[in-house]
């Protein structure tokens, strides 16, 4: 599956297959999940994601772990590409929820500085950068046929 990018004001609610929904503002991604399942995944941007488009198509950083889904899907989009890791296990799962939830917890509780702010924007920008190195690189290996 090839996923499209589409920004949006409102994420709408009946979500299309192949299509990454990101609303800037209110700094949400939605999209089906990748298995096919029909699971709606929703990502808080640029909270735990970063969502870009790549020449129309949607690239996700970092991996999607769907951890609230019978399937337990686990993977990257790239290009609009999906590259599967491997699933995870219940446990996994419950960990990686357990984890997120308290992150959510210790950021409500302390809200971080101006210059935390600032540096988690660096960190986010140079993931960005990072990810565009990586399929740019990708593309001219295709092109060259390296």
């Amino acid at each position: 599956m090839i996923y499209s990018y589409q920004a949006v004001e409102r994420i709408p609610k009946e979500l299309a297959r192949g299509i990454v929904y990101h609303s800037k503002e209110f700094e949400l991604a939605a999209l089906l999940c990748a298995c096919g399942c029909g699971h709606r995944v929703t990502l808080l941007v640029p909270d735990s994601h970063q969502v870009f488009s790549d020449g129309g198509l949607a690239t996700i950083r970092p991996s999607i772990a769907v951890c609230d889904a019978a399937c337990k899907s686990h993977y990257f989009i790239s290009s609009g590409k999906v590259e599967w890791l491997p699933a995870f296990t219940n446990a996994q799962a419950a960990s990686v929820m357990h984890h997120q939830i308290a992150r959510h917890v210790a950021q409500d509780q302390h809200p971080q500085s101006w210059i935390a702010r600032i540096q988690g924007r660096l960190k986010l920008m140079l993931n960005i950068v990072k990810a565009l190195y990586s399929s740019v690189k990708s593309m001219i290996k295709q092109t060259l046929g390296i």
